[in-house]
């Protein structure tokens, strides 16, 4: 074997072997991928994680909720002013310690708004100056907090948080069609720089293969200079349209990988995705679904809640009747004994009244903002509903568009492709001048970029409408 076959045979094998190390990726894995592993993923999934445990947190708040109080030992040591019978003030030294310990057993009550607790607890004291001890003992107290006649926190929530929860679900899928669409712009940035060099280094290839017939020509005295000029301009912009569609390539390249979380060593060999999904959407079914899977219908029930909430706050704010009862037992003593038996009654009960008389039309500014803020809400939920709508028709109407759009495009691009090659036979039987084969290249070049951009076009279309109804056109299903 020669060494120049050998030389030969060795760079076939490299050759292959870089193509077999190579991924070979297609579009839809590209975005199973970023939605998998993405930074934009795991913030999505951070956020819908973030915001469950925000529900179970008020669904705690529902719960009775246990809790114990001690202070073991609470020591002072201090002097006190102390008045005598003849009018003389003495600092007398004192030394105490308080000790305490109990549970709390306490329920929130959403119908009422009103909680609802279990106390007990134990005291001992201690004056270490006249060497004395006393207990304390409340072994059971039950006490109500009730508000009369004003705003109930708890009624609203119980409305509120379980659609913020429905809301977050669902704009956990919302923000992966986000990382969808984003995907696709840099999986087709990667196409745009691979069709640009290939076009470059086929325009360079074939310049350098026209200079070559010119300059035999001129040879012949059937050229100009002026021609062999114009072909090297031509071989320059092809060289420097290379250089760049390189760079391009390379950033591209690690846009995709980073947005997708691979390595950056990582080599890619992107699939054309020019296979269009046959299912179509029609307007009518693009809105129901839209209004049973979209974050937003969700949002606009909440944001109607919240302003319907406070607009009863600021109506029930001016009267504040406030309702406390207490009842227990209760028993204290020197011995520890003396502190259970006997056990005394211990009963409270308060009602505690807020009527302004005079706040100067605070309260009626208060409810005129809450009534122009539900206004408001109102109307700029019925807008964004309506934006929505003229957005899923606009994109449903171009992609049929798109659709003609890519078959015209890779029907143009075949034919600029061959009659290039035409061109390009006649120019070496003299029969075509390179102007003429300078817009033949033109026309090829365009023709191909235009397809490869209503492709994208038409995928960033689908995902959009994928996106403004969560709905998988592929497999006729909610996503």
């Amino acid at each position: 074997m020669t060494s120049k076959k050998f030389l030969l045979l060795a760079l076939l094998l490299w050759q292959s072997s870089c193509l077999w190390a190579q991924r070979s990726l297609s579009l839809n894995e590209a975005i199973s991928i970023a939605q998998a592993q993405s930074i934009e993923a795991k913030l999505a999934e951070n956020i819908r994680e973030n915001r469950f445990f925000l529900y179970q947190t008020y669904l705690a708040n529902y719960r009775p909720q246990l809790s114990f109080l001690a202070g073991l030992p609470t020591y002072s040591r201090s002097y006190l002013d102390v008045r005598q019978p003849d009018g003389e003030i003495k600092f007398i030294p004192v030394r105490q310690n308080n000790s305490y310990l109990g549970f709390s057993l306490t329920q929130n009550i959403p119908l009422t708004g009103g909680r609802v607790s279990f106390n007990t607890d134990f005291t001992r004291f201690d004056d270490f100056s006249d060497n004395l001890r006393a207990y304390n003992a409340t072994p059971l107290n039950v006490r109500l907090d009730q508000p009369l006649f004003g705003f109930n926190a708890f009624k609203w929530e119980r409305k509120i948080e379980p659609l913020k929860l429905q809301e977050s679900q669902k704009d956990y899928k919302f923000r992966m069609e986000e990382i969808a669409i984003q995907t696709i712009r840099l999986f087709f940035e990667v196409i745009d720089a691979q069709q640009d060099l290939r076009i470059a280094e086929a325009n360079l290839s074939n310049n350098s293969l026209i200079k070559e017939i010119e300059e035999k020509r001129i040879l012949l005295g059937t050229t100009s200079r002026e021609k062999i000029l114009q072909i090297e301009l031509q071989i320059l912009r092809a060289s420097q349209a290379q250089k760049k569609a390189a760079a391009d390539l390379r950033t591209g390249l690690l846009n995709l990988k980073v947005q997708l979380g691979l390595q950056e060593e990582d080599a890619l060999n992107l699939l054309t995705p020019d296979q269009l999904p046959i299912q179509s959407m029609d307007e009518e079914t693009a809105f129901r679904e839209a209004k049973e899977n979209r974050p937003e219908y969700i949002s606009f029930e909440r944001r109607r809640l919240e302003a319907e909430r406070d607009l009863n706050e600021a109506r029930t704010s001016r009267n504040q009747v406030n309702l406390t009862a207490s009842l227990g037992f209760n028993g204290a003593g020197a011995q520890l004994n003396e502190a259970f038996n006997p056990l005394l009654n211990q009963q409270r009960f308060s009602i505690g009244v807020n009527v302004p008389i005079m706040d100067w039309g605070r309260n009626k500014a208060q409810r005129g903002i809450a009534e122009a803020n539900q206004k408001v809400v109102e109307y700029t939920i019925a807008q964004e509903e309506l934006n929505l709508r003229k957005e899923i028709s606009t994109i449903i109407n171009n992609l049929d568009l798109l659709r003609a759009s890519i078959s015209i495009g890779e029907r143009t691009d075949a034919i600029g492709a061959e009659r290039y090659q035409l061109a390009l036979e006649q120019y070496r039987l003299g029969k075509l001048s390179v102007t003429d084969l300078n817009v033949a290249l033109v026309e090829k070049d365009e023709a191909r970029r235009t397809y490869f951009a209503a492709l994208r076009s038409f995928w960033e279309a689908y995902f959009a409408l994928r996106k403004l109804t969560l709905y998988d056109l592929s497999t006729g299903s909610k996503l």
